[in-house]
């Protein structure tokens, strides 16, 4: 297997693939083995793990007892830093510990050659593909890979629209129309939120948006095949 010379690469694992009804082990199992191969081909990654519907029963169950949005924002930081350390117990001795809490925490453990670092999210107010686009800017990534539970990115809903057509690319201009404004409040987060969006096209990072539960699929995105979508960036 031939890989892509690329120093930085940024992987963002939704919740939703791991974090549903329940825990996919498996899978999670399989993705480790995935990190572990191209760990020992020397790429150098940043996984950041999303809080999936888990995190979304703790942020109902907060809003059932009045708490803020801030305060069930932060609470699902806490279950993706959960699941990150998940993540990291399946990766083994490659995982950076502890898990990184901030953008410097994540910049000093990436200087760490020998180790996968992984994380979850950062700030209230920002989703965990906010986060990936962050630190893919502040680390100088070649690649963010969006791992998540549909195919790529659609013209409309497909999971409301089922003669919704999966774009093979689409400009940052054309995805904003897509997804419009979005929601802010906590757990609602899009596919890809404005915010992400803006730093994707600032940074000038390419995107590929594409099913995350073929573990595979991540590897035929680095090795430059037509998988899922790619978020063209000028």
């Amino acid at each position: 297997m031939k890989v892509i010379d690329m120093r930085r690469l940024v992987i963002k694992l939704s919740g939703h693939i791991f974090f549903s009804n329940k825990i996919n082990v498996d899978l999670m199992s399989r993705y480790s083995k995935i990190i572990r191969e191209l760990h020992r081909r020397g790429e150098r990654m940043v996984i950041v793990v999303g809080g999936g519907s888990y995190a979304r029963k703790y942020i109902e169950a907060a809003d059932h007892m009045k708490a803020s949005e801030f305060e069930k924002d932060y609470l699902g930081i806490l279950i993706t830093h959960g699941n990150a350390f998940l993540f990291a117990t399946a990766l083994g001795e490659i995982a950076y510990k502890p898990i990184p809490k901030n953008i410097d925490e994540i910049m000093e453990a990436a200087e760490n050659k020998d180790k996968v670092v992984i994380c979850g999210g950062l700030v209230p107010g920002q989703s965990t593909m906010t986060v990936a686009a962050m630190v893919a800017e502040a680390l100088r990534a070649n690649l963010i890979i969006n791992a998540t539970d549909v195919d790529g990115i659609y013209d409309k809903d497909p999971k409301k629209n089922p003669d919704a057509k999966m774009l093979r690319k689409v400009t940052v201009k054309d995805l904003r129309r897509i997804l419009g404004e979005g929601e802010f409040k906590a757990g609602t987060y899009r596919l890809i939120d404005p915010h992400a969006l803006r730093i994707i096209e600032r940074a000038k990072i390419p995107v590929k948006v594409l099913n995350g539960f073929d573990e595979r699929n991540i590897i035929r995105a680095i090795e430059g095949e037509d998988v899922g979508t790619t978020i063209i960036v000028h």
